[in-house]
């Protein structure tokens, strides 16, 4: 590799931590946000659900956006979108000001995932993905630390966010800077399949392909899609308030649990990229749900304040292969001529079970005490776990659906 190529894969790797870095700042803010703002609890779940359509719209719309402005140039002006929401955030003293800024939070958020997750599929090594997946969660760890450091200065949520925003900025200009880099690089969208057009009988066999939920097993597996979502960012966001809420915990110690989930998630990550050599994808799957189930149980129950610290890390490593692993046995369970069709309602799946099952966790733990957050936590890890043996139980009924 060449200092240049260097150069490039580093680029890509400060945008994935910018990508992370204001995710779970939310969860770990809201306790000291909530009695400000005159809100409760569950109103955290509007935010968060308005975050998530945007983010959506945006995977939707990426495609033409690619063909537009390229990769490189949708990656820099998605960080300053996203700066400029934080920034929002932070002189917001009302609730109803949250809601609007979310609105480009979730926008930029979409735009630089998709666009950056597809050219490392495209271009880059599996190596490097892995990588990109870990500097994600190393963003996503530094935001509820700083906001620790912050709280415990003595300083309010405002100041808090209105650091991140000024990092993104910062990361931001880099990415502009830096956009001369991608030339020879840059990716603008794939051409047109002039296989098809050049072949009607290829054309008229696409066009007969099953709907997707008649495929065996699929249903299914957007459903395990949509509890993992559900479970990772459910952690992230209510864990915070129980701990706070039930547990006692100052909110600065709060916010550290959650950098200490996402440490763990980025960890596992990388750690898994060397076990992928020597375990299946099923079995890194199983491993990780297992430690989910583990570390929700144990959060629920009284223990010594560093061992809920244990117990969040130990569903951070848990959560680590459980989307990987999902993503690369797509090909094996539904076949290579169905895996690109399948894979965009996939993560259509995931964001809609972040947007939709989530918030339900806060509107429970509103009527129900805060209390039941790591129960109904645990209810999700079991209820993926029995649904992705379900789908390869489905599977080996219907092995002709594995065509390569």
């Amino acid at each position: 590799m060449t200092n240049y190529e260097f150069i490039f894969i580093l680029i890509i790797y400060l945008a994935f931590v910018s990508l992370g870095l204001p995710d779970t700042l939310l969860g770990s803010a809201w306790p000291v946000m909530r009695p400000e703002l005159g809100v409760s609890l569950d109103a955290q779940g509007l935010i968060t659900i308005i975050v998530s359509c945007a983010t959506i719209l945006s995977c939707l719309l990426n495609e033409r956006l690619v063909r537009w402005l390229g990769t490189a140039k949708i990656t820099a002006i998605s960080g300053v979108i996203t700066a400029a929401a934080l920034l929002g955030y932070s002189q917001s003293s009302s609730y109803l000001w949250l809601l609007l800024f979310s609105i480009p939070l979730g926008l930029g958020a979409g735009a630089v995932d998709t666009c950056l997750n597809n050219y490392g599929a495209l271009y880059l090594s599996a190596r490097h993905v892995n990588w990109m997946t870990c500097c994600y969660g190393l963003g996503a760890s530094i935001g509820p630390l700083l906001l620790s450091f912050v709280l415990a200065k003595g300083q309010t949520w405002h100041t808090g966010y209105l650091l991140i925003a000024v990092i993104q900025f910062a990361i931001s200009a880099v990415l502009i800077i830096t956009l001369p880099v991608w030339r020879g690089r840059d990716y603008k969208g794939a051409a047109t399949d002039t296989a098809a057009k050049g072949n009607p009988e290829k054309k008229n066999e696409t066009d007969k392909r099953r709907p997707l939920l008649l495929i065996p097993g699929v249903a299914i597996a957007l459903l395990c899609y949509a509890l993992f979502f559900a479970i990772q960012y459910g952690t992230a966001l209510w864990s915070p308030s129980y701990l706070v809420g039930f547990r006692g915990f100052l909110p600065e110690l709060a916010a550290r649990t959650t950098s200490v989930f996402y440490l763990c998630v980025m960890g596992g990550r990388f750690i898994c990229g060397f076990l992928s050599k020597k375990m299946s994808d099923k079995a890194l799957l199983r491993m990780g749900m297992g430690l989910c189930i583990a570390g929700a149980f144990f959060l629920g129950f009284p223990l010594p304040q560093p061992l809920y610290f244990l117990a969040m890390g130990c569903i951070g490593l848990g959560c680590a292969p459980i989307f990987p692993s999902m993503i690369h046995l797509t090909p094996t369970r539904f076949g290579r001529k169905e895996s690109q069709r399948i894979m965009g309602v996939q993560m259509a799946a995931a964001y809609a079970g972040d947007v939709l099952i989530s918030p339900f966790i806060g509107v429970v733990a509103e009527r129900l005490g805060v209390c039941t957050i790591p129960w109904f936590l645990l209810i999700l890890c079991v209820l993926i776990f029995v649904l992705s043996e379900s789908v390869d139980r489905i599977i080996a009924k219907h092995p002709y659906i594995n065509f390569f």
